[in-house]
């Protein structure tokens, strides 16, 4: 799958210098979550996120934090690394603006042109919101990202188990900080309700078929944010594989 990737985007590249499009083209690469860390498919190792804890489906950063490429020759700094954080919902307002074309007000993402032509970031807040569970263990939930702070909250544990990172420090949210920095965590979780309650999002409510002996299981007993498949030993990839059936029954009788 990697090969063909990469044999396609050599061919979209070369298609652009043929049509002598080179210079007036931003070609972006991107991802619209993190690798698949979970058996699925008949697939029992896929990919590792390390650093990083989970993947698709999460809301750690193994699942948020994706490949970021741009390539616009005479515009676009080649080499360059930015550690400034954005979002995908970000292009539209950029490409907007990289066009000089209006931008709509009230959009979700915000314009980072000028950090893409080689200028500075902005400090400016994240959020996340993920209401519904997910084959690959992700469970419902919602975080928020302050300079290198993030909260995080699953929704069915509520705010009493919430979880807060200092990312600079513990890329790998390993961690939780969220007792030592309690102000902090209570602040970041008001503005995380604020900003889902701004947006008129979706929320969720009580499952009246809720199996707390089976969600103990599938979440509790077997972690599925903590495997990781470079580093698995041979008996933690099978209680992975036992997981994996367990949640191909679930999933199947829904």
């Amino acid at each position: 799958m990697i090969e063909t990737l990469d044999d396609t985007v050599g061919l979209l590249l070369a298609k652009l210098d043929a049509l002598g499009l080179r210079s007036n083209t931003l070609v972006v690469f991107t991802s619209d979550n993190g690798g698949l860390h979970l058996p699925e498919g008949g697939h029992q190792k896929i990919t590792d996120n390390s650093p990083f804890r989970a993947g698709k489906g999460h809301l750690y950063e193994g699942g948020v934090r994706v490949p970021l490429i741009a390539r616009w020759p005479g515009r676009v700094p080649a080499g360059r690394v930015a550690d400034a954080p954005v979002i995908n919902t970000d292009w539209l307002p950029t490409l907007l603006e990289l066009a000089a074309a209006p931008v709509p007000k009230n959009l979700d993402g915000e314009s980072f042109a000028a950090l893409l032509t080689g200028g500075p970031g902005r400090a400016r807040k994240f959020f996340w919101h993920f209401p519904h569970y997910t084959n690959q263990g992700g469970r419902p939930g919602g975080a928020m990202r302050d300079g290198d702070w993030k909260y995080l909250e699953h929704y069915d544990t509520g705010a009493a188990r919430a979880e807060l990172y200092d990312l600079a420090r513990d890329p790998g949210e390993t961690n939780n900080l969220a007792t030592q920095e309690a102000k902090r965590a209570e602040q970041m979780r008001r503005a995380l309700v604020a900003w889902v309650q701004d947006v008129g999002a979706q929320t969720n409510v009580p499952n009246p078929n809720f199996q707390p002996a089976l969600w103990k299981k599938l979440y509790e007993e077997f972690d599925p944010t903590r495997f990781s498949p470079i580093r698995a030993t041979p008996a933690e990839h099978a209680r992975a594989l036992a997981w994996r059936r367990q949640m191909n029954v679930v999933v199947s009788k829904n």
